[in-house]
């Protein structure tokens, strides 16, 4: 058996693609449920983000706590001073922009909820701050392109995506606006996209609520249940006795309208303030004719008796921490009628905490490659002093944890001088800073012995004419002894 060599031309030839999505761009086109496909899906997430308790206070933490992230640009070669003023650039750049970048930040969080954010780039140049056009206006004036803004395109107004045919690379995005009647196509090298996941090459990511869709769902009927049935057991259930001939099918067009007319008030009967029954005083007659205490038409209302075989509270409860473990925050349920120690809370919350530091990394990652290298380009900056934007600490550490940590690495018998590799790999596992290299230049700074300079010109004479001062008086001191 022979194998075929790979020619230069076909590895370097895009053969095949990541999924259905790629081939038309469709929202989703790999989600094997059709209501969670297109715009239903992106509908169905909106209305589990802002309608259910648990997925709203799972989200509101997250913003907040992510909001509160320190953002800093590292420049790419430490102590160059043509780094260091790139590196200012772009802070300048995130600060003169017309909002704020926690604004953005917490906009960009949307594709947790929808799987994918989209957001359109609007640079200017900086001429200065007291330019009339928005396109020109900057609190700087080098000239540089700058950033105005960047805009969000919600994701219930994205059509498709437009993604090459043959290599599966996204161009852009089409958005429908003004009812459907115009589209928009924003090209994706104007844009920012965020997305979770980039599996099968989808530019729609994947929901995090997604596997809380049949929790969430089952909720909803079992909440609807539980409406119906306090309802029901608060006004009872209406039971109405009429005379045999108005159910009859050879019933008159009176007595058909009664009936309609009576089943309409007994669906509306409620204990409210327009809550009433309004029936004949007709009796029965006897064999004789005579009148009976049976009246004609009668309106009760049916209650349970004793309590309820289902206790429709645990299942609320399971249902409730489903979608809490399914985001990973089921920390947010202890408490609620059962105790949880400390260290389960701490693990859960630590868990948590973990993913919020990979979506503020993938934030800063999409930045980086979506929005500075860009600028650079534009500038035509050179990419040896392209800086990065880093993220800082999500949670702040705990201190015990870390004197424990240090009170430990002190009693190890570990050598910082011989081994500061080592103890640098330490500081990393406990997310501590610990520069190696300004370690040992502060190492080699202290080893070398002070040199005290020798005196030269008027200083030289001034020490001459000490040492004879000092000379003198030593003399004195002898003969007075």
């Amino acid at each position: 058996m022979t194998t075929k060599k790979l020619s230069k031309t076909e590895g370097m030839k895009i053969l095949g693609v990541g999924g259905r999505n790629v081939r038309n761009g469709t929202i989703h086109a790999d989600e094997f449920l059709p209501e969670l496909r297109g715009r239903n899906a992106i509908r169905k997430y909106r209305e589990m983000r802002d309608n259910d308790s648990t997925i709203g206070a799972v989200m509101y933490a997250t913003e907040q706590v992510l909001r509160d992230v320190k953002f800093e640009v590292k420049p790419s070669i430490k102590g160059d001073a043509k780094a260091i003023k790139e590196a200012k650039f772009v802070e300048e750049v995130l600060e003169d922009m017309d909002h704020t970048l926690d604004d953005h930040i917490s906009e960009a969080l949307s594709f947790l909820t929808f799987g994918f954010m989209p957001f359109e780039v609007v640079y200017k140049r900086r001429i200065g701050p007291y330019e009339r056009s928005p396109k020109k206006r900057s609190k700087y004036s080098d000239g540089r392109f700058g950033i105005r803004k960047i805009a969000a395109r919600a994701p219930w107004t994205i059509d498709r995506f437009d993604v090459d045919q043959k290599t599966g690379d996204t161009l852009g995005f089409y958005q429908s606006v003004s009812s459907g009647f115009s589209t928009n196509y924003i090209p994706i090298r104007k844009s920012i996209l965020y997305r979770t996941t980039s599996i099968n090459g989808d530019p729609t990511g994947r929901s995090v609520l997604r596997n809380a869709y049949t929790a969430y769902t089952r909720l909803n009927t079992v909440q609807q249940y539980e409406a119906i049935g306090i309802e029901r057991e608060l006004a009872g259930i209406p039971h109405a006795e009429v005379p045999s001939e108005y159910l009859s099918p050879d019933a008159t067009e009176d007595q058909v309208a009664f009936r309609n007319n009576l089943e309409s008030i007994l669906k509306d009967v409620k204990f409210n303030e327009q809550g009433f029954l309004i029936t004949p005083s007709d009796t029965y007659p006897d064999k004789d004719g005579a009148p009976t205490n049976q009246k004609l038409v009668s309106v009760r209302l049916m209650s349970s008796e004793g309590s309820r075989n289902i206790d429709i509270d645990p299942v609320v409860k399971r249902y409730q921490h489903e979608i809490a473990r399914s985001v990973l925050s089921e920390f947010l349920m202890l408490g609620g009628g059962s105790n949880g120690s400390y260290a389960l809370s701490k693990s859960k919350t630590d868990l948590f905490l973990r993913t919020l530091e990979s979506y503020i990394q993938t934030i800063v990652d999409v930045l980086n490659k979506q929005l500075v290298e860009p600028l650079w380009r534009i500038n035509g900056l050179n990419f040896k002093y392209l800086p990065k934007i880093k993220a800082g600490d999500v949670a702040p550490h705990d201190l015990k944890e870390i004197a424990a940590f240090l009170r430990n690495l002190n009693g190890a018998d570990i050598n910082v001088s011989e081994q500061p590799e080592v103890v640098s790999d330490l500081m990393d596992i406990a997310e501590l800073d610990f520069d190696v290299e300004s370690y040992k230049e502060n190492q080699e700074r202290n080893r070398e012995p002070e040199v005290v300079p020798e005196p030269k010109g008027e200083e030289v004479s001034k020490v001459q004419s000490l040492q004879e001062e000092v000379l003198k008086a030593s003399l004195e001191y002898l003969k007075y002894e």
